[in-house]
């Protein structure tokens, strides 16, 4: 089922470029079960992909995620991303699930799309709406710390970045079916006050 891994290197590229070089990546890839993991992120434990594949062994479950730390440089814990399990209007009130422990089946995106390229910094936040939002899918939580994530990243490099990833999200909110999309971006941001350590 998780046969493999493809790496794929693109240094120094910016968010946009990334994910053309994810989108090749995933369209060359022969597994039946899709997850990207970025060079500056690691798993938390040797055993996170034998849980994923346990997780798929269910053939209803589509997609499956979990939790994740964002360290600094020489490991520490800053940070602790706990997602809990997802129930149906979650997005609404700002909730996402980290991008590096998304793992779901190949189907979802020659059903659904891959990721679009016009939402730049938010396209990770637009796909994962697409599919779990916008769509009805099974998911299953995997309720472990899957992913050590580097701090730092393109959407929060500098103020207007952050402006960009705004007006992103608030896009992809609006496509995918959010219900109060202004309301959603200013909890989006909220509820990651608690994360802190």
């Amino acid at each position: 089922m998780i046969t493999g891994t493809l790496r794929l290197t693109a240094t120094n590229a910016d968010k946009t470029e990334t994910k053309f070089h994810q989108n090749k990546g995933i369209s060359m890839s022969t597994g039946d079960i899709i997850g990207i993991l970025n060079s500056d992120d690691y798993f938390a434990y040797n055993d996170v992909i034998s849980s994923v594949a346990a997780a798929f062994a269910d053939p209803d479950v589509d997609i499956v995620y979990g939790d994740l730390d964002y360290v600094d440089p020489n490991g520490r814990v800053v940070r602790e991303w706990r997602s809990g399990a997802y129930t149906e209007g979650m997005f609404n009130y700002g909730w996402m699930p980290p991008h590096p422990t998304f793992y779901c089946r190949r189907g979802l995106f020659e059903k659904l799309g891959y990721y679009d390229l016009q939402y730049g910094t938010a396209a990770d936040y637009e796909l994962m709406l697409r599919f779990m939002h916008a769509n009805t899918v099974k998911v299953h939580y995997l309720n472990k710390i899957m992913v050590k994530m580097t701090t730092g990243g393109a959407s929060n490099r500098s103020y207007s970045n952050r402006i960009k990833a705004w007006r992103s999200d608030l896009k992809a909110m609006r496509k995918n079916g959010v219900s109060i999309p202004l309301m959603c971006i200013i909890f989006k941001p909220l509820r990651k006050i608690f994360q802190y350590i």
